[in-house]
């Protein structure tokens, strides 16, 4: 309630959207664990602006008197893909709502969507999905949200680090963090999923990478064509772009070594063809294959081939990516802002959120999602990886 803000932004709500507010009763709790709670009053000028105060302070994780809770609001939907016009539109936080006089979880928890309830239970539904005669939650009430507080002590289980950017903290202390927490998830059987964009490749960070798959700290991957070709790339010719990652030097007819290895691949038939031959014999892919770690490239308009595994459908490319990271606890998002803002609108609350990034706007992007379990880092993608193998080699003695 305080640490997150919460309290000021229900406030502010109120009073930004017309309305007015008397905080009736506050117990803050005694500790930094200790939950606190707040009875505010709410008033408007009239019933319309009323409505739509409580819809807005209801996202923002407070909660109807119990008196006054209702059941949620049901409506049909009549046309394939088309919400009725009032339909609640689903945030990154656990979700309840009230059917039949009790309170039922959504299941598939994920921001801008729709909530279908089908035989007392609700789930999770995009829009597109939706079907003529399911019955989805229209306006506020009967809706609660459930915004559990992150712990922050690693002597209370997993602990979280706070939500913080800045490219002007010493980064080797958040690295050292993240190790601790990628260690603590592969001891215990989590899933860490790794994001990357084709800069880790230019920056020499495929090596690093592939060593992440292979020692365990990645149960899937995500990325584009891009990162695909420029990996493999590296690990048939030693280049990026036709720049030499030894030297930083680049090659004379260099520009068409991307090109050529789209080429190598498809001749093959796929990725996986590449490494049964033995043509693929090391790098991100290679492992990803060998390991049979569950991975994903979303194509775009500007790709080059793609690659054989590169799916086109963007459809599809999101449903392998909500599929990929189900029961994540971490995902870790290297430098790839349209891919790691695509993948954080799809992730619940309670996920760890790891943004690295040379620009701050973009980690900034991902911390407004609301989530006191993400967490910005503005530096070089290349350093990253290579400070973050160098801690996880410690812990592990290699």
């Amino acid at each position: 309630l305080l640490d997150a803000g919460r309290m000021s932004g229900i406030c502010d709500a109120i009073v930004m959207g017309g309305g007015s507010f008397r905080v009736r009763r506050m117990r803050i709790g005694q500790s930094r664990q200790a939950v606190s709670t707040a009875e505010i009053e709410v008033t408007a000028p009239d019933v319309t602006i009323l409505d739509g105060l409580i819809e807005k302070i209801v996202r923002l994780g407070a909660r109807l008197p119990a008196g006054e809770t209702t059941d949620a609001k049901l409506e049909r939907v009549v046309k394939d893909g088309v919400a009725p016009d009032s339909f609640y539109s689903t945030t990154i936080y656990k979700t309840e709502v009230r059917v039949n006089g009790g309170w039922v979880e959504v299941s598939g928890q994920r921001m801008d969507s729709v909530v279908v309830v089908a035989g007392g239970e609700a789930h999770c539904e995009l829009l597109r999905n939706i079907k003529a005669g399911d019955m989805v939650v229209t306006g506020s009430d009967g809706i609660r949200l459930v915004r559990e507080t992150a712990r922050a002590e690693h002597g209370e289980g997993f602990g979280f680090m706070q939500s913080g950017i800045s490219s002007e903290r010493r980064v080797e202390l958040s690295i050292g963090r993240i190790a601790w927490e990628m260690n603590h998830i592969k001891n215990i059987g989590g899933k860490i999923i790794v994001l990357a964009g084709p800069v880790v490749a230019h920056t020499g960070g495929s090596g690093h990478l592939a060593w992440i798959a292979r020692n365990g700290y990645m149960q899937g991957f995500l990325g584009g064509n891009a990162i695909g070709v420029h990996d493999i790339e590296t690990a048939l010719l030693g280049t990026s772009l036709g720049v030499d990652l030894k030297t930083g030097k680049q090659l004379e007819g260099g520009h068409r070594n991307h090109m050529k290895v789209i080429n190598t691949i498809r001749k093959a038939g796929s990725i996986k063809t590449a490494v049964e031959k033995g043509i693929l014999t090391s790098g991100l892919c290679y492992e990803l294959t060998k390991g049979e770690i569950p991975y994903s490239l979303a194509g775009s308009i500007r790709d080059d081939g793609p690659l054989p595994e590169t799916e086109m459908d963007m459809i599809k490319a999101q449903a392998d990516y909500a599929r990929i990271i189900k029961g994540a606890d971490m995902i870790l998002m290297l430098s790839s802002m349209l891919h790691s803002i695509g993948t954080g609108n799809m992730t619940p609350a309670g996920v760890r959120l790891v943004c690295v990034d040379i620009n701050p706007a973009v980690v900034t992007k991902l911390a407004d999602r609301g989530s006191l379990e993400s967490t910005g880092i503005v530096t070089d993608v290349g350093l990253f990886l290579t400070l973050l193998t160098a801690k996880l080699k410690r812990m592990i003695g290699r």
